[in-house]
């Protein structure tokens, strides 16, 4: 009984070890097909390399087509996507993209309905880098599907952004929340004229955090036709509205109402103090000198160092600095004002 049951034990390990072996055969072939593939991509991508340029440059493409083995194919669309990441110019960019419709329109339409998440995303990097607009029927279709990947919305929204594409903004008044910040803010920033006025009008009716992505946008892009938006969310109740506001104006530099920037500098909420400081620094509102001074005595360090920082803006703002080092008896404000006097004073030398 013994016996039998070494001899089946033997058997099992025997068949494990011929399984192993072959799977190790296998993988091994896969490898060395996979390695002999690579090289000759690389080896057809050098052959086709300057015929690929001269395309670009001229727009003649005598037998520069991607049709034979599949090596081949691989190899162009690679060789394209490589141009379209440093050839800039608008012409060679419209050359790309009629290249690519013509070759790979049906290939990357496959890609995208693919089960793998890695070939559909590499599908849609291929459309904005070779901008396949014509393709935007196809990312609809795909954004509107359940099982989509927050990567591969933000992806599609970044694309109409570029393609200029009317229904991006009925997608961001019901963003997924699942977006980043970052996203939202690469998305706006890039996005035409025409549909971010659809927005800001839309501006009420939006999600907190897309109202936030917008004023931070009029800040960053530097959006000045939109500061009377700003000036109205400075009135608001929402701590955050006035903070992200005011960053704006920091920002942007548009001219701020005087009146309703001095109450901000006594604000009981520290941020609201601190962009006030901001503001004043710079865009050089040289009338908030005392406003200034009386905030490097703020409780809060950061509101001390930005009103400091504003000061030092001025003109006369290290005689400023030096004056309430010898006059204070404030130690806040006199430590502050002595660190910023000192940072001016080795950038002067």
């Amino acid at each position: 009984m013994i016996e039998v049951g070494i001899v089946f034990l033997f058997l099992l390990l025997l068949v494990l070890f011929f399984i192993l072996l072959s799977l190790f055969i296998y993988l091994m072939i896969e490898k060395y097909i996979n390695n002999q593939s690579r090289k000759k991509i690389n080896e057809l991508k050098e052959t086709y390399r300057l015929d690929m340029f001269h395309f670009l440059q001229t727009g003649k493409d005598d037998e520069l087509s991607p049709v034979g083995s599949s090596e081949k194919f691989i190899a162009f669309l690679e060789l394209l996507s490589e141009y379209a990441n440093v050839l800039d110019s608008m012409d060679v960019k419209q050359k790309i993209s009629e290249y690519a419709k013509k070759y790979f329109t049906n290939h990357i339409k496959k890609e995208l309905k693919k089960r793998r998440w890695s070939l559909r995303m590499n599908a849609l990097y291929m459309i904005e880098d070779f901008h396949m607009d014509h393709l935007n029927s196809s990312l609809h279709e795909l954004y509107n599907k359940k099982n989509l990947t927050i990567a591969e919305k933000a992806q599609i929204l970044r694309m109409f952004a570029k393609f200029n594409d009317n229904r991006l903004t009925s997608y961001l008044q019901k963003s997924d929340p699942g977006l980043s910040d970052f996203s939202i803010l690469t998305i706006l920033s890039i996005m035409n004229e025409d549909n971010f006025e659809i927005l800001v009008e839309d501006f009420v009716n939006l999600d907190k955090r897309t109202q936030f992505m917008i004023i931070d946008t009029i800040g960053k892009e530097q959006l000045i036709q939109y500061h009377p938006l700003l000036a109205k969310l400075l009135e608001s109740n929402e701590e955050e509205m006035r903070i992200r506001a005011l960053k704006a104006y920091s920002n942007m530099g548009a001219p701020i109402d005087k009146t309703q920037l001095a109450e901000f500098f006594s604000f009981e909420s520290w941020q609201v103090r601190m962009m006030a400081a901001k503001v004043a620094g710079t865009q050089k509102l040289t009338n908030y000198k005392g406003k200034l001074i009386e905030l490097l005595s703020d409780q809060e360090y950061v509101v001390r160092a930005e009103a400091a920082k504003a000061i030092i803006q001025f003109k006369d703002g290290f005689d400023i600095l030096k004056q309430v080092i010898d006059e204070t008896e404030d130690d806040f404000a006199r430590d502050m004002a002595l660190e910023w006097h000192e940072k001016k004073r080795v950038d002067y030398y």
